[in-house]
């Protein structure tokens, strides 16, 4: 009676095994599957090679996990170092960029008595866009009020921005020539002509006080006057752009458009007047 029992344990658990093993072909015996499968027949069946084949297949399992991890973990670090390379990149076009600017600002030619500052904006309202700024150099940087403001031109030439009203000891506030409180004493260019630029908050400014027999023309270009107590001669402020037909009282008035261009405007130039040397 006790060994029908066993034959018939024997036979479910042979036909177990069957179902396992076809199963295990199915899914193309692989180093997981295969370990189960050890791990079954040794429960079954308790001997040597059953012992020595779970451990093989241990050992190729965890073989298989241990170069996924270092694939895993290479692939990782070269991931950090493309990001690396090219958070350099980024770095190295912005400096050539700050280079080339560099090499721009440097190539204007300088004007005498004076030694330039180069300041960058820091703050600008967009609804006083016309009015003033504030750039990054202060009294640490030798600057003080009643300073000119220049930005360079494309050719080299410097244009009139603005003066400084308020210094502080990293910053100043620049009031601009198209601030509407401004008044610069100009000139035509290449013409004895002398006028009053004024600004009226807007990328325009009124030039006013032109002698009612003027020859002013659309096109004429707007200088500082040597009368002017922030500007050195020959600053260019704008472009006349329209003459009024009707005189205002006894002078004839324009309008001109500032050389600058307010919505590129980053870095400016202060002018310090140098110490002259004492014998």
């Amino acid at each position: 009676m006790q060994e029908n029992h066993n034959s018939k344990y024997s036979n479910i658990v042979l036909i177990i095994l069957l179902l396992v093993g076809f199963l295990f072909i199915a899914v193309n015996m692989t180093p997981p599957i295969k370990l189960i499968k050890n791990f079954v027949y040794y429960a079954a069946y308790h001997n040597v090679n059953a012992a020595n084949q779970i451990f093989q297949s241990a050992g190729n399992f965890a073989g298989n996990i241990k170069s996924i991890v270092y694939v895993s973990q290479e692939n990782n670090f070269y991931k950090q170092k493309n990001q690396e390379l090219i958070d350099k990149l980024r770095n190295y076009e912005a400096m050539c960029a700050q280079y080339n600017e560099l090499i721009h600002l440097l190539d204007i030619a300088k004007m005498k008595k004076t030694k330039s500052v180069f300041a960058r904006v820091s703050v600008r309202e967009p609804g006083e866009w016309y009015q003033w700024l504030i750039i990054d150099k202060g009294l640490n940087h030798n600057l003080y009020n009643e300073l000119p403001v220049v930005v360079p031109g494309p050719d080299g030439t410097l244009m009139a921005l603005g003066r400084i009203v308020e210094t502080y000891k990293n910053s100043a506030k620049v009031a601009l020539i198209t601030n509407a409180l401004s008044a610069v004493p100009a000139k035509i260019k290449n013409k004895k002509i002398d006028c009053l630029a004024e600004g009226s908050n807007s990328g325009l400014i009124k030039i006013t006080y032109l002698p009612l027999q003027a020859d002013i023309e659309v096109g004429d270009v707007i200088v500082t006057s040597p009368l002017s107590s922030v500007f050195s001669e020959g600053i260019y402020i704008g472009v006349v752009t329209s003459v009024a037909t009707q005189p205002a009282l006894d002078f004839q008035t324009a309008t001109a458009e500032v050389m600058f261009d307010s919505d590129s405007l980053y870095e400016v130039i202060v002018l310090v007047p140098e110490e002259e040397e004492t014998e």
